[in-house]
């Protein structure tokens, strides 16, 4: 016999993640960057970002390896995403737009660009 469990999904888990640890969770990704296969492309990207990005969140960008971020304030989440990852009206084209979500303490999303 087959035993079904219900399978949660990254935003379950990071409510979750946030309701145990009293944190804020900063999730983003970029499908159009992940599938682009133009290198001089994906260069301009990396460069468009290398202005205003931390250099270790660059290196996550870069490597692919992390796409969530955890802090202790709702707030500085909140401020942070904003600052990292503009509206998709601001950038160029889909490759240079990164979709990201704040989801605060209580396991809700407080912030989407």
């Amino acid at each position: 016999m087959i035993e079904v469990f219900e399978s949660k999904n990254i935003f379950d888990m990071m409510y979750n993640y946030c309701e145990i640890n009293n944190c804020s969770l900063v999730y983003f990704y970029n499908k159009a960057l992940d599938e682009c296969k133009d290198q001089d492309l994906i260069n301009s990207v990396y460069s468009y970002y290398e202005e205003f990005l931390p250099e270790d969140l660059l290196l996550i960008i870069k490597t692919k390896h992390d796409n969530i971020i955890e802090f202790k304030s709702d707030d500085v989440a909140k401020v942070n995403a904003a600052s990292w990852f503009p509206n998709r009206e601001y950038v160029e084209s889909d490759e240079y737009y990164f979709k990201c979500y704040v989801i605060d303490q209580t396991g809700y999303i407080v912030f989407e660009n």
